[in-house]
């Protein structure tokens, strides 16, 4: 049975990511699939307040810590806020992580708003893998266009303002991970990780600060 420390596999726990992730044993998980927060406050507004601030920064000690979580070889799959991707792709090499390449998620369908002369409609997915002496592995042959489209309301809502398309995860995590493969999410949010893991066969754990996130987001 994998090591997950004091935690269960195939759970959904309610702490700080930090906390929970320096619980955890060096080399446990096989693939990372993430939404970190952009605001503290969860207001979603254009706007880079001190509230911003405070939640983006959290991502330099998680990079360190996710990279002494992940086991050599795996693949990191990060949705991030192009306003702010300097910081994220730099926090990532900092901790150790090679960047590879980045994806986009669009938002053909739902609200956008305007930022400096555009309508904000997309956000990008960054891919990064841990280092490692041995060749690059992807896990399904369905070889998709790098631009994940949203064409319409998800079949399943979970109140969540930042949820993700579960078809989207779902390629992901067939793609970036073998069966049986335990896949982490820091920050799970609506739980659209964790469903996409178990129909996979796919084992899963997480973690998110916000209990009402958590009980809605266990697989059922």
């Amino acid at each position: 049975m994998p090591d997950l420390g004091p935690f269960e596999l195939d759970t959904i726990v309610v702490g700080d990511c930090l906390d929970v992730m320096r619980q955890m044993p060096d080399g446990c998980v096989d693939a990372v699939i993430t939404d970190p927060p952009f605001k503290l406050s969860q207001t979603y507004t254009a706007n880079v307040d001190a509230d911003n601030l405070m939640a983006v920064s959290s991502i330099w000690p998680a990079g360190h810590e996710l990279f002494r979580l992940c086991k050599p070889g795996i693949y990191v799959a990060m949705y991030y806020d192009t306003r702010i991707l300097p910081l994220a792709l730099e926090a990532m090499r900092w901790a150790g992580f090679k960047y590879l390449r980045g994806l986009t998620f669009y938002r053909r369908w739902g609200a956008a708003h305007k930022l400096y002369g555009w309508m904000s409609t997309s956000d990008f997915i960054l891919l990064f893998r841990k280092p490692a002496d041995v060749p690059y592995r992807f896990y399904s042959t369905d070889w998709r266009h790098d631009v994940y489209t949203r064409e319409g309301p998800q079949e399943f809502s979970a109140n969540h303002a930042a949820q993700k398309p579960q078809e989207d995860v779902l390629h992901m995590v067939g793609h970036l991970s073998p069966e049986n493969a335990i896949i982490f999410d820091p920050f799970m949010g609506s739980g659209t990780t964790a469903v996409a893991a178990k129909k996979l066969g796919r084992h899963y754990f997480g973690c998110d600060i916000n209990p009402e996130y958590v009980e809605m987001a266990q697989p059922k």
